[in-house]
């Protein structure tokens, strides 16, 4: 029995035709993705400078205390130098 030429196209169109269908499909599933992890990255970024900016307000805020700190140690040296010269004038220990 010989096929026919309608059920010969048939027999290879809609085999290629399913086939090329899924290579579609796949295309459009890919590119979603793709979509997707680019949506991500762009929040990612987002965040990475946000972070960032609170990173240079700490370390500003940090610098400042650390400025106070070193000013107030200051004064407690010189105060007890004082103390010790005073001490030293009165013969204390």
């Amino acid at each position: 029995m010989q096929m026919t030429d309608v059920q010969l196209c048939l027999a290879i169109g809609i085999p290629t035709f399913a086939v090329l269908a899924g290579i579609l499909m796949n295309a459009v599933y890919h590119s979603n993705v793709n979509a997707r992890f680019n949506s991500q990255d762009a929040r990612f970024n987002s965040m990475e400078g946000r972070i960032h900016s609170l990173e240079n307000r700490f370390d500003a805020r940090f610098n400042n205390l650390e400025v106070k700190f070193d000013t107030l140690i200051g004064k407690v040296i010189d105060l007890d130098n004082r103390v010790t010269r005073i001490e030293a004038k009165l013969d204390i220990r």
